[in-house]
């Protein structure tokens, strides 16, 4: 018996070869789980959106690779015929051969202009370009509107480059033998006849196969206790307490609700005393209830989940860079406040055209000394001779905050940087995909959207003595300056938040148009996405605790509204 069991058991055994064999196999969807949300969340597809709950697959490529070129029709068919999505992920050259790289680039620069599959197509399908290497010609032949600029992103641009490198960071991580390989949630797939395998095998994360939807019923609603509709006029932020309470932040007072009676404390009011306020515009969670910005004081006031009021401090007499931008987005756990600032460059440039506002992340501390605490890439804006303005559909720099945890979310990066207080960064959050190509009516309702939301910024500003323009000034400067640029592919986000839990939520870009947006929520520490959530598109997100979301609901009469109800997941068939 003893031989027998080392005959079998052995490495070199049939047992032990089966062994080993099914733990590599389980070493190896292991190694595709931890990755598997960043794999899929690349603008390199072909077929239906990943965000859309089909069956995904990643196909790791290298456009000089003879196989990848004879397995592209079926790949093609599997996207196009089958539903199928696939993500393509780019190897440089097997043979050092550096036109295939560059390649590789071009298909990255294809997505800036939601022309991967084009070129995806067009590098497959031939081989001149191994000889041209003729990158403008490409542009000019995808019917990009600048091809000297799609040529430059290839041979100048360092994105792609940081792209590609992922890319084969991830070609290690995952131990990818060589090209084709296929991969699905069971594994890796490999050769031309690793897409048949990786076609069977292939599905949806669960968070994928149905989003959230809030319930048709809900827990609490203001409308039906009277003495709360009626004083909610302009509600900014809403937090659930650590005990069944409610936190509503209108305009110029605070209401502590508790949910099960529906009894409403009422902190603050209008006016310029200690406890009064002239204008709430922001507000955020701290560890002992939450902090509010009075912005024409430009003080931060702090209230404690008992209704209390605490710590109040005026930045009026802090040199900030920046006005337009300046706004607190948490407390340091040493006690200061965290503001987001910008690099001073508020509608004074040098030349008109492009340029990127940077944000910095300064920590004040109660003294006024400042601290920077991360930087980054900040808002895509354009200067002219009469004004300065956002790019429409411009790239932004977004960010959220838990007790130990600061999130910094670059629009035009492929993932979103986490921090602990010390500015080390901890972990990393796949980028939603991006690259929707817009249309010009799309373009027109959003130029629309932000004249009336200007006009509504301009009010607010006039209302500031300090402000160096009066309204009719300021309206004459919007109508003289010329409409600002657009972007023909919109952002792939454009809002965070961090919930009761700590949990991160991430909205997907909400094109003009659109009834409804999916936020994706993210365990932080262990950076996996648990669910998805669709919400109505006039619904605004306040906060989570568990199942439950708290929303801010307009009526028929634009009345604010907050709501409390629990998230159901809804069935094909329309059950829950």
């Amino acid at each position: 018996m003893g031989v027998l069991a080392v005959l079998l058991f052995n490495p070199s055994g049939v047992a032990g070869r089966w062994i080993i064999s099914k733990y590599e196999g389980w070493q190896e969807q292991r190694r595709v789980a931890r990755h598997w949300p960043e794999l899929t969340s690349a603008p390199s597809y072909l077929g239906p959106p990943p965000q859309q709950g089909g069956a995904v697959i990643v196909e790791f490529v290298a456009y000089d690779c003879p196989a990848c070129k004879t397995v592209a029709p079926a790949v093609l068919e599997a996207a196009r015929e089958q539903g199928v999505t696939v993500v393509v992920r780019h190897v440089p050259s097997e043979r050092g051969d550096p036109a295939s790289t560059e390649a590789a680039l071009a298909a990255i620069c294809a997505e800036q202009h939601g022309l991967f599959p084009e070129a995806h197509d067009a590098l497959v399908s031939e081989d001149m370009w191994l000889e041209t290497r003729d990158w403008v010609g490409l542009g000019v032949s995808l019917g990009v509107g600048d091809p000297e600029s799609f040529g430059s992103c290839v041979s100048e641009d360092e994105a792609p480059r940081h792209r590609l490198a992922r890319d084969v960071e991830l070609v290690k991580a995952l131990r990818i033998p060589g090209t084709p390989t296929f991969v699905s949630t069971e594994g890796l797939h490999v050769g031309t006849a690793g897409l048949a395998s990786a076609v069977a095998t292939a599905d949806a994360p669960a968070w994928q196969h149905a989003p959230r939807r809030p319930s048709t019923g809900y827990v609490f609603h203001s409308a039906e206790h009277p003495d709360l509709a009626e004083r909610l006029f302009f509600v900014v932020g809403g937090f659930f307490a650590p005990d069944s309470g409610l936190i509503v932040v209108d305009g110029t007072e605070l209401h502590f609700v508790d949910m099960a009676s529906g009894e409403n404390r009422v902190v603050g009011r209008k006016g310029g005393g200690p406890e009064e306020f002239s204008h709430i515009t922001g507000s955020f969670r701290t560890s002992e209830g939450v902090a509010v910005w009075d912005f024409p004081r430009r003080r931060v006031v702090s209230i404690t989940h008992a209704g209390e009021f605490g710590p109040s401090r005026s930045y009026l007499d802090v040199v900030f860079n920046s006005f337009h931008a300046l706004r607190p987005v948490a407390h340091h756990p040493g006690g200061s406040t965290v503001f987001h600032d910008g690099d001073g460059s508020d509608g004074v440039r040098d030349s008109e055209g492009r340029y990127w506002q940077r944000a910095r992340y300064v920590a004040v501390d109660p003294g006024g000394g400042q601290r920077v605490v991360a930087e980054a890439q900040g808002h895509e804006r354009h200067s002219d001779t009469q004004n300065d303005r956002s790019v429409l559909f411009g790239h932004r720099t977004f960010e959220a905050a838990t007790a130990d945890r600061f999130v910094v979310a670059e629009t035009n990066r492929e993932s979103i940087s986490v921090f602990d207080w010390r500015g080390k960064q901890v972990a990393s959050i796949p980028m939603p995909v991006g690259g929707v190509r817009l249309t010009a009516d799309q373009i027109g309702m959003e130029r629309a959207s932000r004249i009336e939301e200007l006009r509504e910024l301009q009010v607010e500003f006039a209302s500031d003595p300090r402000f160096p323009f009066t309204l009719s000034e300021m309206e004459e400067t919007r109508r003289a300056s010329q409409p600002p640029p657009a972007n023909e592919v919109a952002p792939p986000i454009d809002a965070l938040l961090t919930d009761f839990d700590s949990r991160l939520w991430v909205r997907d870009y909400r094109l003009p148009g659109q009834d409804s947006v999916l936020w994706r929520v993210w365990d932080i520490e262990q950076e996996q996405q648990l669910f998805a959530v669709s919400l109505d598109g006039e619904d605004t997100l306040l906060d989570a605790r568990g199942d439950l979301v708290l929303l801010r609901r307009l009526d028929a009469f634009d009345a604010h509204h907050v709501v409390v109800t629990p998230l159901v997941t809804v069935r094909a068939e329309g059950g829950t």
